[in-house]
């Protein structure tokens, strides 16, 4: 599982002060260690779970169409925008996350997500299916 931080001067959106925003660290520091801390758990639990992609997007030109990419994606609203972070799940709408709790909500969806995708019953899914499991 690789980590990939971008600055607004990475992406040539130095105007946009979202991807600086105290909020936005925070948030993306919270997910992060929070990743790294349950992934020697999860591939234990979820075999293929190190293919996960998850995006904390902090701009709100480029945020959404990003995190509609990642498997799992959260875009915080810039300043002066609604107090709602939009959440995509396989390139789909799926929530919206508000401000006061917005890092709690989205690691429950993370875990949500990553149970239906790589879980249990996602496998016997697959197996039912006629896709035989690849051994780890």
């Amino acid at each position: 599982m690789g980590f990939r931080t971008l600055r607004a001067a990475d992406r040539g959106l130095s105007g946009l002060r979202a991807h600086d925003s105290t909020t936005f660290q925070e948030l993306a520091r919270q997910i992060q260690d929070f990743m790294v801390d349950s992934m020697p758990e999860w591939k234990t639990r979820y075999p293929g779970v190190e293919t996960l992609n998850v995006a904390v997007m902090g701009c709100i030109v480029n945020g959404p169409g990003e995190s509609k990419h990642a498997d799992i994606g959260i875009s915080l609203p810039g300043t002066g925008e609604q107090p709602t972070a939009p959440v995509f799940i396989d390139g789909k709408k799926a929530a919206n996350a508000t401000r006061a709790t917005v890092a709690a909500d989205f690691k429950t969806m993370v875990i949500d997500y990553i149970e239906r995708r790589f879980g249990t019953e996602a496998r016997s899914a697959k197996v039912d299916a006629g896709f035989a499991p690849i051994a780890p």
